[in-house]
């Protein structure tokens, strides 16, 4: 009596279906990470409310005050003199719009400070953010 093995060769298959599953959830994923970072600048501060705001145009660039005053553009703390020669460069190549979100404690000596700033460096358009 001879007896004989049959030996079942299977070729290696991917599986599809659990690869789309795993690139669903991480697109999802990264799509809500996203919409959680933008933000203003990344600088935390208390908008004020105003009745009368309207949406502005997307700013070109953005100047954070916070409440001790220190200045913040594009996310990062800036001297009063920095902030002044980079909208100057900028307002140099293209027309720009500067937006100021102070936070609400902020003194209105600061915020007129910062617009001082814009007009100094050749910005006619200048906002000041406020929320609905």
């Amino acid at each position: 009596m001879s007896r004989t093995r049959y030996v079942e060769s299977h070729e290696p298959r991917i599986e599809i279906v659990p690869m789309i599953d795993i690139m669903m959830f991480l697109l999802i994923f990264f799509m809500v990470t996203m919409l959680k970072m933008i933000d203003a600048s990344g600088v935390k501060i208390n908008v004020p409310h105003a009745a009368s705001a309207a949406p502005l145009p997307k700013a070109t660039l953005t100047i954070t005050v916070k409440k001790d005053g220190s200045l913040f553009f594009e996310g990062k703390p800036v001297s009063a003199d920095l902030a002044t020669q980079t909208i100057r460069a900028r307002a140099h190549d293209a027309k720009v719009d500067v937006l100021i979100a102070g936070d609400r404690e902020v003194p209105l000596q600061d915020l007129l400070h910062v617009m001082d700033l814009a007009h100094a460096a050749g910005v006619d358009d200048v906002g000041v953010a406020a929320v609905r």
